[in-house]
């Protein structure tokens, strides 16, 4: 398969040239690499730009292991489906419960923390820097800085309507980037500043883009599900 064929649709909003200079040099590396290469393009696969209603843009993957692998999956936030619920990562902890918001009465909910569901609802969950090694956060910010700056440039201009969510400083660094005058912007700061600082994150945000989604394409996101 061709990296043109690998990236689809988003073939001419992404810089393809540099996203194949960028993995030749981390496949040369000695160091652990998160997520694993072959994910580290991975929520381009699951979310096409063809059903994209929102960027959730993060900072950099999970630098740590578990069982010897990397937590980071290739989706920002997101954890294995085989994660034990007392093992989830602080971010998707914060994230889940902001999500669901226990302070309401809930049937039985069902939370998929692998966030693939999200990302074939057309969120696009996806890290400012794709990749790090373990152990070392923010390790290859500048590495794909680039890349995500012309993404973020090329396709706020061709595709607008668009809800942009910038969690944290190093994803906010981007705003320049989006085209502010056809797209929506939010900015919230990273679940993990929440988890450091033991409070919950606010609930209103996903409320907040699902007005737009709403006023926009007719629907809105399941962020969960939920039987009663």
């Amino acid at each position: 398969m061709s990296i043109e064929e690998y990236f689809g649709d988003w073939a001419n909003v992404v810089d393809l040239k540099e996203a194949d200079r960028i993995i030749k040099k981390l496949s040369a590396s000695k160091h652990i690499i998160c997520p694993q290469l072959k994910d580290t393009f991975k929520a381009f696969r699951l979310c096409s730009r063809k059903n994209l209603k929102v960027l959730i843009l993060s900072q950099d993957p999970y630098n740590n292991l578990r069982n010897n692998k990397p937590v980071a999956t290739g989706i920002a936030f997101a954890n294995s489906t085989d994660t034990p619920e007392d093992s989830y990562s602080p971010s998707l902890e914060v994230l889940k419960e902001s999500i669901i918001d226990y302070t309401i009465p809930h049937g039985i909910i069902t939370f998929d923390t692998s966030l693939e569901k999200l990302e074939e609802q057309g969120v696009l969950l996806l890290n400012s820097s794709l990749t790090c090694e373990v152990g070392k956060p923010n390790s290859h910010c500048l590495l794909w800085k680039p890349f995500i700056s012309t993404f973020l440039s090329k396709l706020s201009d061709y595709e607008p309507g668009v809800v942009y969510v910038l969690m944290g400083n190093q994803a906010q660094s981007f705003e320049h980037c989006i085209n502010h005058q056809t797209n929506y912007i939010i900015k919230e700061k990273h679940p993990a500043w929440y988890a450091r600082n033991h409070m919950q994150m606010p609930h209103d945000v996903w409320k907040q883009i699902n007005e737009i989604v709403k006023g926009q394409y007719n629907n809105e996101i399941e962020w969960y599900s939920e039987y009663k």
